[in-house]
């Protein structure tokens, strides 16, 4: 019985195994992965530079928030 059930898992991945492999050719073809990467680092640098904003406008405030300025 175990002999069957493996055999009949078999089938599926190797037909998604074809389909991944087409898949990968395809956007080998098209370059999406250059278009992904560089949407990536675009909303990367985007996000780093609006923490640098809010830490500007907000720092201060949660450095008092973390930190107790009297005695211990």
């Amino acid at each position: 019985a175990a002999m069957s059930v493996s055999a009949g898992w078999q089938a599926p991945w190797r037909a998604l195994g074809a389909l991944g492999r087409e898949l990968a050719a395809e956007w080998a073809a098209q370059d999406v992965r250059a278009v992904l990467c560089q949407l990536l680092l675009l909303w990367l640098g985007l996000s780093l530079l609006g923490v640098r904003l809010a830490w500007r406008a907000y720092g201060g405030t949660v450095a008092a928030l973390c930190y107790r300025t009297g005695p211990a």
